[in-house]
Protein backbone atom coordinates (compact mmCIF):
# COMPACT_ATOMS: atom_id res chain seq x y z
CA UNK A 1 0.00 0.00 0.00
CA UNK A 2 3.15 2.45 0.61
CA UNK A 3 4.11 1.82 -2.98
CA UNK A 4 0.64 2.74 -4.05
CA UNK A 5 0.65 5.76 -2.25
CA UNK A 6 3.78 7.07 -3.25
CA UNK A 7 2.88 6.44 -6.81
CA UNK A 8 0.07 8.78 -6.12
CA UNK A 9 1.13 11.52 -4.29
CA UNK A 10 4.30 11.42 -7.78
CA UNK A 11 1.36 11.38 -10.03
CA UNK A 12 -0.55 14.40 -8.16
CA UNK A 13 3.13 16.17 -8.05
CA UNK A 14 3.86 16.36 -11.70
CA UNK A 15 0.35 17.14 -12.81
CA UNK A 16 0.65 20.37 -10.88
CA UNK A 17 4.01 21.08 -11.81
CA UNK A 18 2.78 20.32 -15.71
CA UNK A 19 -0.20 22.54 -14.77
CA UNK A 20 1.53 25.82 -13.45
CA UNK A 21 4.35 25.71 -15.78
CA UNK A 22 2.62 26.42 -18.69
CA UNK A 23 0.45 30.09 -18.61
CA UNK A 24 -3.06 29.72 -19.04
CA UNK A 25 -2.99 31.36 -22.01
CA UNK A 26 -1.37 28.42 -23.24
CA UNK A 27 -3.35 25.77 -22.03
CA UNK A 28 -6.77 24.82 -23.38
CA UNK A 29 -8.43 23.31 -19.97
CA UNK A 30 -12.30 22.08 -20.30
CA UNK A 31 -14.98 19.90 -18.21
CA UNK A 32 -16.87 17.48 -19.40
CA UNK A 33 -19.71 15.97 -17.36
CA UNK A 34 -20.00 12.24 -18.02
CA UNK A 35 -22.98 9.74 -18.24
CA UNK A 36 -21.99 6.09 -19.06
CA UNK A 37 -22.10 2.86 -17.56
CA UNK A 38 -19.87 0.46 -15.02
CA UNK A 39 -19.24 -2.38 -16.24
CA UNK A 40 -17.52 -4.86 -13.74
CA UNK A 41 -16.16 -8.16 -15.59
CA UNK A 42 -14.66 -10.17 -12.38
CA UNK A 43 -16.29 -11.54 -9.10
CA UNK A 44 -14.71 -10.08 -6.06
CA UNK A 45 -14.37 -13.01 -3.79
CA UNK A 46 -14.32 -16.29 -4.85
CA UNK A 47 -14.65 -18.64 -1.62
CA UNK A 48 -13.43 -22.42 -1.79
CA UNK A 49 -16.87 -23.82 -1.28
CA UNK A 50 -17.83 -21.84 -4.77
CA UNK A 51 -19.17 -19.00 -3.04
CA UNK A 52 -19.36 -15.59 -5.22
CA UNK A 53 -19.34 -11.93 -4.40
CA UNK A 54 -19.38 -9.87 -7.60
CA UNK A 55 -20.87 -6.21 -8.61
CA UNK A 56 -23.84 -5.82 -10.95
CA UNK A 57 -23.50 -3.41 -13.68
CA UNK A 58 -24.90 0.18 -13.57
CA UNK A 59 -25.19 3.66 -14.60
CA UNK A 60 -22.53 6.24 -13.94
CA UNK A 61 -22.68 9.70 -13.68
CA UNK A 62 -19.37 12.19 -12.88
CA UNK A 63 -17.04 14.67 -15.11
CA UNK A 64 -13.54 15.56 -16.22
CA UNK A 65 -11.32 17.69 -15.84
CA UNK A 66 -8.86 18.57 -18.53
CA UNK A 67 -6.02 20.43 -19.35
CA UNK A 68 -3.88 20.39 -22.68
CA UNK A 69 -0.66 21.50 -23.76
CA UNK A 70 -0.09 22.38 -27.30
CA UNK A 71 -1.70 19.91 -29.82
CA UNK A 72 -0.85 16.03 -28.37
CA UNK A 73 -0.11 16.51 -24.53
CA UNK A 74 -2.02 16.73 -21.79
CA UNK A 75 -3.62 15.34 -18.16
CA UNK A 76 -6.84 14.63 -16.88
CA UNK A 77 -8.60 14.42 -13.52
CA UNK A 78 -11.90 12.28 -13.30
CA UNK A 79 -14.45 11.38 -11.13
CA UNK A 80 -17.78 8.90 -11.68
CA UNK A 81 -20.22 7.67 -9.10
CA UNK A 82 -22.07 4.06 -9.90
CA UNK A 83 -24.99 3.66 -7.63
CA UNK A 84 -24.23 -0.54 -8.04
CA UNK A 85 -25.85 -3.10 -6.26
CA UNK A 86 -23.40 -6.56 -4.76
CA UNK A 87 -24.94 -10.12 -5.70
CA UNK A 88 -23.67 -12.71 -3.57
CA UNK A 89 -24.71 -16.76 -3.06
CA UNK A 90 -23.60 -17.32 0.50
CA UNK A 91 -27.00 -18.45 1.39
CA UNK A 92 -29.08 -18.47 -1.80
CA UNK A 93 -29.14 -15.52 -4.34
CA UNK A 94 -29.04 -11.81 -2.49
CA UNK A 95 -28.42 -8.70 -3.78
CA UNK A 96 -27.94 -5.63 -1.57
CA UNK A 97 -26.96 -1.49 -2.48
CA UNK A 98 -23.29 -1.65 -2.98
CA UNK A 99 -22.32 1.73 -4.51
CA UNK A 100 -19.09 2.33 -6.23
CA UNK A 101 -17.10 5.97 -6.51
CA UNK A 102 -14.23 5.96 -9.04
CA UNK A 103 -11.62 8.68 -9.51
CA UNK A 104 -8.17 9.35 -11.47
CA UNK A 105 -5.40 11.25 -12.71
CA UNK A 106 -4.03 10.59 -15.69
CA UNK A 107 -1.69 11.04 -18.87
CA UNK A 108 -3.40 12.04 -22.25
CA UNK A 109 -1.85 11.85 -25.67
CA UNK A 110 -3.46 13.08 -28.32
CA UNK A 111 -2.92 10.24 -31.72
CA UNK A 112 -5.51 12.31 -33.78
CA UNK A 113 -5.26 16.13 -32.68
CA UNK A 114 -7.91 18.95 -31.49
CA UNK A 115 -7.62 20.37 -34.74
CA UNK A 116 -9.11 17.33 -36.70
CA UNK A 117 -12.85 16.98 -37.07
CA UNK A 118 -12.44 13.67 -35.00
CA UNK A 119 -10.04 13.50 -32.60
CA UNK A 120 -8.32 10.22 -30.85
CA UNK A 121 -6.71 10.20 -27.30
CA UNK A 122 -5.10 7.47 -25.14
CA UNK A 123 -4.48 8.12 -21.52
CA UNK A 124 -3.06 5.92 -18.55
CA UNK A 125 -2.66 6.86 -15.06
CA UNK A 126 -4.10 5.83 -11.28
CA UNK A 127 -7.06 5.45 -10.23
CA UNK A 128 -8.84 5.40 -6.89
CA UNK A 129 -11.92 3.09 -5.78
CA UNK A 130 -13.97 3.68 -3.43
CA UNK A 131 -17.16 1.38 -2.13
CA UNK A 132 -20.14 2.13 -0.48
CA UNK A 133 -23.79 1.62 0.33
CA UNK A 134 -25.35 -0.97 2.75
CA UNK A 135 -23.02 -4.17 1.83
CA UNK A 136 -19.73 -2.08 2.37
CA UNK A 137 -21.05 -0.55 5.45
CA UNK A 138 -19.01 -2.65 8.26
CA UNK A 139 -16.47 -3.73 5.93
CA UNK A 140 -12.90 -2.66 6.72
CA UNK A 141 -10.41 -1.41 3.71
CA UNK A 142 -12.99 0.05 1.60
CA UNK A 143 -10.31 2.02 -0.55
CA UNK A 144 -7.92 0.55 -3.23
CA UNK A 145 -5.73 2.24 -5.64
CA UNK A 146 -4.73 0.59 -9.16
CA UNK A 147 -3.79 1.70 -12.71
CA UNK A 148 -6.18 2.78 -15.27
CA UNK A 149 -6.06 2.74 -18.77
CA UNK A 150 -7.76 3.65 -21.64
CA UNK A 151 -9.43 5.41 -25.07
CA UNK A 152 -11.55 8.27 -26.43
CA UNK A 153 -12.78 9.83 -29.40
CA UNK A 154 -13.96 13.47 -29.65
CA UNK A 155 -16.25 15.10 -32.39
CA UNK A 156 -16.39 18.81 -32.87
CA UNK A 157 -19.53 20.28 -32.35
CA UNK A 158 -19.16 23.76 -33.91
CA UNK A 159 -15.80 25.60 -32.27
CA UNK A 160 -15.78 25.18 -28.99
CA UNK A 161 -17.95 22.15 -27.56
CA UNK A 162 -16.57 18.56 -28.00
CA UNK A 163 -18.37 15.31 -27.88
CA UNK A 164 -16.63 12.49 -26.18
CA UNK A 165 -17.07 9.03 -26.12
CA UNK A 166 -14.74 7.29 -23.79
CA UNK A 167 -13.80 3.20 -22.64
CA UNK A 168 -11.71 3.11 -19.65
CA UNK A 169 -10.62 -0.13 -17.91
CA UNK A 170 -9.71 0.09 -13.80
CA UNK A 171 -7.30 -2.31 -12.88
CA UNK A 172 -6.87 -3.42 -8.77
CA UNK A 173 -6.29 -5.98 -6.27
CA UNK A 174 -9.44 -5.28 -3.76
CA UNK A 175 -8.63 -5.30 -0.45
CA UNK A 176 -12.20 -5.68 1.52
CA UNK A 177 -12.30 -7.80 4.17
CA UNK A 178 -15.90 -9.32 3.43
CA UNK A 179 -17.43 -10.76 6.28
CA UNK A 180 -18.14 -14.50 6.37
CA UNK A 181 -14.77 -15.10 4.02
CA UNK A 182 -11.58 -16.36 5.15
CA UNK A 183 -7.99 -14.92 4.63
CA UNK A 184 -7.74 -18.37 2.07
CA UNK A 185 -10.51 -17.48 -0.20
CA UNK A 186 -9.63 -15.84 -3.58
CA UNK A 187 -9.66 -11.99 -3.84
CA UNK A 188 -9.52 -11.48 -7.60
CA UNK A 189 -8.00 -8.90 -9.55
CA UNK A 190 -10.38 -6.59 -10.93
CA UNK A 191 -11.15 -5.05 -14.60
CA UNK A 192 -14.13 -2.40 -13.82
CA UNK A 193 -14.59 -1.16 -16.92
CA UNK A 194 -16.13 2.45 -17.79
CA UNK A 195 -18.02 3.52 -20.87
CA UNK A 196 -19.20 7.28 -20.98
CA UNK A 197 -20.47 10.18 -23.07
CA UNK A 198 -19.34 13.27 -21.77
CA UNK A 199 -20.06 17.05 -23.59
CA UNK A 200 -16.55 19.22 -23.55
CA UNK A 201 -16.60 22.68 -22.69
CA UNK A 202 -13.75 24.63 -22.53
CA UNK A 203 -12.90 27.59 -20.62
CA UNK A 204 -9.55 28.77 -21.01
CA UNK A 205 -7.79 29.06 -24.58
CA UNK A 206 -10.84 29.61 -26.14
CA UNK A 207 -9.43 30.61 -29.26
CA UNK A 208 -6.96 28.17 -29.71
CA UNK A 209 -9.90 25.34 -29.47
CA UNK A 210 -10.43 24.85 -33.20
CA UNK A 211 -7.32 25.53 -34.24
Amino acid sequence: MRGKAWAVRVFLMVAVFLVGAYPLQAQRVSIAPNIGVYIPTTELVKAASGQEFKQEVSITLGGRLGFFFGQRFGVEFTGDYAPSKLKFTSTGTSKEDANIFTGSGRVSYMLIPWSSPVAFMLTGGVGVINRSGEFYQDVDKKTDVGGTFGASARFRLGKLLRLQLTAEDYVYKPKAEIPGFAASDQKKTQNDIHLSLGLGIPFIGLGQMGQ
